[in-house]
């Protein structure tokens, strides 16, 4: 018997199968997409068309009662409506003749590096229709018995790519917010135009040098991710500073202050190649003389302690700054504890 022969006879069995479930009132998979009325669309351009592709599958399949796949098709609709982001179908989930698996994996690769590059943000429903497009020509393939549909499901999908990779093509902009969640803006520029983007995630994209810069749309955060997630992985942590006090007249840590030099020392060890400034300050009270003298023996006993906790020499610089750069600005000759300390800032 031949490969098509055992794939036929695998269908037959599917078939059957889902004829005895029906009788025993079971369910495999949803076999209508009456579910789909009571979900709002999604705000992702490639998720509507997604699942609009996926209804048109299950509905062809279900004409030809091809009860399995239809299952397949509208479930994926029903995800992709309800906001669900999944990958086209895996060479694996079906029988395939080995002549065509390699054109099969070197096209599903294509269309995963095009989704890598932003394409389902970008060029949202020609994405959908590239993924739709696979699917339906690797189910084509796997019955194997329609020459005229596989070619139409393949053409699908060549077309889709082509116009993907001519949509991606270009220097990507993408509006993040910073690492405490703040959010602000940015133009793109160039002597074609200007794009603002002032919203998180919003997008630009300029297909070359010269060219007007256009909306690339909001960006999905799988697409984030898919992009920029080895760059986000990679970004140094932001500086983090603290700020610890002195009493009046002496280079005597509070305690509340000598409480947090663990923390300090834990903070820099974290970070794989710290930079740490230890500035040492005072209030008003006393000559300038004498508190540059003091703001440098406070930022010194702080670098000692820290030193004696591990932090190697190397990555600290230390200064002092006396009485000139207060947190509460107070006239000359007075004392003020929010003044007296010592900040260390981690980079």
């Amino acid at each position: 018997m031949t490969k098509r022969n055992d794939r036929q006879t695998l269908r037959g069995r599917a078939f059957a199968l889902l004829l005895a479930c029906s009788v025993g009132a079971c369910a495999l998979g949803p076999y209508d997409t009456e579910e789909l009325k009571d979900l709002p669309p999604p705000d992702s351009l490639f998720l509507q068309e997604l699942s609009r592709q996926y209804v048109e599958l299950g509905d062809m399949e279900r004409a030809e009662y091809d009860w399995p796949d239809t299952a397949r098709f509208y479930d994926r609709a029903i995800r992709a409506a309800k906001g669900e982001i999944f990958e086209p179908e895996q060479l694996s989930a079906r029988y395939l003749d080995p002549a065509e698996q390699t054109e099969l994996s070197d096209a599903r690769t294509q269309l995963a590096s095009l989704f890598s590059a932003g394409a389902r943000s970008i060029a949202g429903p020609e994405s959908a229709r590239g993924q739709a497009g696979f699917d339906c020509w690797i189910q084509e393939l796997e019955e194997g018995h329609q020459p005229a549909d596989i070619a139409y499901c393949r053409a699908i999908f060549v077309a889709a790519v082509s116009e993907i990779e001519a949509a991606v093509k270009g220097a990507l902009v993408v509006l993040l917010p910073d690492a405490d969640g703040k959010l602000g803006a940015v133009s793109v520029d160039n002597a074609g135009g200007s794009v603002l983007l002032d919203t998180e995630r919003a997008s630009a994209l300029v297909a070359a040098a010269g060219a007007t810069p256009r909306s690339a749309g909001t960006f999905v955060q799988a697409d984030v991710e898919a992009v920029f997630g080895a760059a986000l992985a990679a970004s140094p942590a932001p500086p983090v500073t603290f700020v610890l006090y002195f009493e009046q007249g002496t280079d005597n840590l509070t305690s509340e202050s000598r409480d947090l030099l663990a923390t300090v020392s834990e903070t820099i060890t974290r970070r794989k190649l710290p930079q740490v400034e230890i500035s040492g300050h005072t209030d008003r009270a006393g000559t300038t003389a004498y508190n540059d003298r003091l703001a440098l023996d406070r930022a010194r006993i702080v670098n000692s302690s820290v030193l004696g906790l591990g932090v190697p020499a190397r990555v600290v610089a230390v200064e002092s700054y006396g009485e000139r750069a207060p947190i509460v600005p107070t006239a000359d000759g007075v004392s003020e504890p929010r003044n007296r300390r010592v900040e260390i800032v981690i980079r």
